[in-house]
């Protein structure tokens, strides 16, 4: 009995520990959220190892992409590109 107690432990410590690895220490990847009838489309991910967010207007086609400082906890303009010609091909 007590080494079912035992085993299970371990098992639990070994999932808790796989867990804890991929929350903190995981590989980052890039998030998007996007669906129908939305006006905005985002992704976040890392570019020039800074972070970045860049934001999608699907009904004026602007493309903006922001650019954080986790120092100073600050969100900054980093350009802003108009892609609905682009856009229009796609449709």
């Amino acid at each position: 009995m007590a080494r079912w107690i035992i085993t299970g432990l371990v098992v639990l410590n070994l999932l808790l520990g796989v867990a804890v690895y991929h929350r903190l220490g995981g590989e980052k990847t890039a998030q998007a959220q996007i669906g129908g009838g939305v006006d905005y489309a985002t992704v976040s991910g890392y570019s020039g190892g800074q972070a970045v967010v860049y934001i999608l207007e699907t009904r004026n086609g602007n493309l903006i992409a922001l650019k954080t400082d986790p120092v100073n906890r600050t969100v900054g303009l980093a350009a802003v590109k108009k892609v609905g010609d682009d856009l229009a091909r796609l449709r």
